[in-house]
């Protein structure tokens, strides 16, 4: 697997060794794994798209938190396609995030599912989670059923064992629900009631897929591992493959295909980047690279359909309200966001520029003839170069290693008419560095501002992808999803949800809570062990 850039010294036969230990290890662990019960719980199951979706979820290994690091939330289409896949930092087995619906998906029910690299392919039960949510896109609006009188004009008839004060309530009027099976390990949702889709939750892998996950058993112990393949009939096993990832943190990683053409980058600790760069050494053909998505592969059962998706002309007023209550806006903070994580991105340089400090010029090799004595520009065959002068005031005899925000840059000639005025600082090494068992005659890496690599042109046979790296947890900055503190006006279609962290918790046999101002049928359900025990229903209407 590939390494972080750091000033280590290899021999290529001790790391050709360690990777055929490390992935020999992975093959003992894959036959003695213990399986993960990954969980998930969402507080409605109907949206609308750009809505943001929370989730709180969690992976845990007889009852101690999943060594996993990572966890992947995908929407699934009735087609079996991947809409939306994500990855997010677990933090002792447990996770509160949201994820973002895409603005450009249709009307339809999809498979939200949960999991990490690993659970579906040690146990597909207790491993792969999922339930159906129903998604609408104003844009792209289903099928309507013309001669339907609504489809939610009629509420389902409640449990008796569950009560509500009042199944008809106006708008911000408080509401006292009862159960004699309230207690401290049941779960309560009070949630808008979605007449399109019954029974969404519950649905074991057993009645939804044929066969066995599919997929590398690569587990995520320090962090998102990204995997790629090449053509296994033209891998070259010799060749080095560069992988750059860019943004708040950005690094370099590099690795060489086994003879199946596979590649792994192991970006560890590694968490907040935008994009991502492949290059193969030299800026060589990339033709027959491609990223490998981390989610496993599933196929439906014979027998397994999604609900069909129609709606009643008499739904509109259901609908506009529902849109409304989209645009509420949750308050959150990342939970490391001000911690400092020491993450190593870099090397330890022998001389740090910060360009602000200097004459700003238009040109690298002009700031470098300028000011920066341990590196030496030259003209070779009408190509400009760069050497780096050690200690001792030898020059080296080839380029370093030039880098642009980790992104490595081959092309010398090239980078040396580039204008820097998006560069913050260069640093400098001009001694022998190792990068895994490639060696470099020095280094030369500028830093950008926005860690976009400053403007500077994609090497030409790069592969770009786009992809945002790890959620880290979050916060809520007020309560949310429960409780009667809402003053302001509440377009709220989620009254309570017992995940929500800042939420009130039961006590005794009754919760208070104040309706939304919206007109909406809500359902109330009680869960235990992730099974729903109690359902009820009420209406809140509008003053007129």
């Amino acid at each position: 697997m590939g390494g972080l850039l750091m000033n280590r010294f290899y021999r290529f036969k001790y790391f050709a060794a360690i990777c055929c230990l490390v992935f020999l290890s992975l093959s003992l662990f894959a036959q003695n794994a213990v399986p993960e019960t990954v969980e998930f719980s969402v507080p409605k199951n109907i949206f609308f798209t750009g809505e943001k979706v929370w989730i709180q979820a969690s992976a845990y290994q007889n009852d101690k938190p999943s060594t996993s690091q990572v966890l992947y939330i995908e929407l699934l289409n009735r087609e079996n396609q991947s809409v939306y896949l994500s990855k997010f930092l677990l933090e002792k087995g447990e996770l509160f995030h949201f994820l973002e619906i895409p603005k450009d998906i249709p009307s339809d029910h999809y498979l939200l599912r949960v999991f990490t690299r690993i659970s579906p392919l040690v146990d597909l039960e207790k491993g792969l989670k999922q339930q159906f949510v129903t998604i609408f896109n104003p844009k792209i609006p289903p099928a309507i059923a013309e001669d339907h009188p609504g489809f939610f004009e009629n509420l389902p008839k409640s449990d008796t064992d569950l009560s509500i004060s009042k199944p008809l309530a106006k708008a911000g009027e408080e509401l006292s629900i009862r159960s004699n099976a309230f207690k401290e390990s049941t779960k309560l949702f009070v949630k808008v009631y979605n007449p399109y889709l019954k029974d969404s939750e519950g649905l074991p892998s057993s009645a939804i897929y044929s066969g066995k996950a599919q997929g590398e058993f690569l587990p995520e112990l320090f962090g998102h591992i990204v995997a790629a393949q090449i053509d296994p009939r033209t891998v070259d096993t010799t060749k080095v493959y560069f992988l750059s990832v860019h943004g708040r943190e950005s690094a370099l990683y590099t690795d060489r295909p086994d003879e199946k053409g596979k590649l792994y980058f192991d970006i560890g600790g590694l968490k907040h980047w935008d994009f991502m760069i492949a290059q193969a050494d030299q800026n060589g053909e990339m033709l027959d690279f491609e990223f490998l998505s981390p989610a496993v592969r599933t196929e439906f059962a014979s027998g397994f359909s999604f609900p069909e998706l129609k709606i009643s002309p008499n739904d509109q007023p259901f609908l506009q309200d529902l849109l409304i209550s989209s645009g509420v806006q949750t308050f959150y903070t990342e939970k490391y966001e001000q911690e400092p994580i020491p993450v190593v991105t870099g090397f330890v340089a022998d001389r740090t520029f910060l360009l602000d400090d200097y004459t700003r010029f238009e040109s690298v090799e002009t700031v470098i003839k300028e000011y920066v004595p341990m590196v030496s520009v030259r003209t070779r065959q009408g190509k400009k170069e760069f050497r780096s002068v050690n200690e001792f005031g030898n020059t080296f005899t080839g380029n370093p290693l030039m880098l642009v925000d980790g992104m490595p840059v081959f092309d010398s000639d090239q980078l040396a008419a580039f204008n820097p005025k998006n560069f913050e600082k260069l640093e400098i090494l001009s001694r022998v560095f190792y990068l895994n068992d490639q060696r470099y005659e020095g280094v030369m890496s500028f830093s950008s501002y926005q860690s976009n690599v400053g403007g500077f042109p994609l090497p030409t046979n790069a592969f770009f992808k786009q992809t945002p790296g790890i959620q880290v947890p979050v916060q809520l900055e007020q309560e949310t999803f429960g409780g009667s503190r809402i003053n302001r006006g509440d377009f709220r279609s989620v009254l309570f949800w017992s995940n929500d962290p800042k939420a009130s918790k039961l006590n005794g046999d009754a919760l208070n809570l104040k309706t939304s101002d919206l007109s909406l049928p809500f359902e109330v359900e009680l869960r235990e062990n992730g099974e729903v025990i109690r359902r009820a229903y009420f209406r809140v209407q509008s003053p007129d």
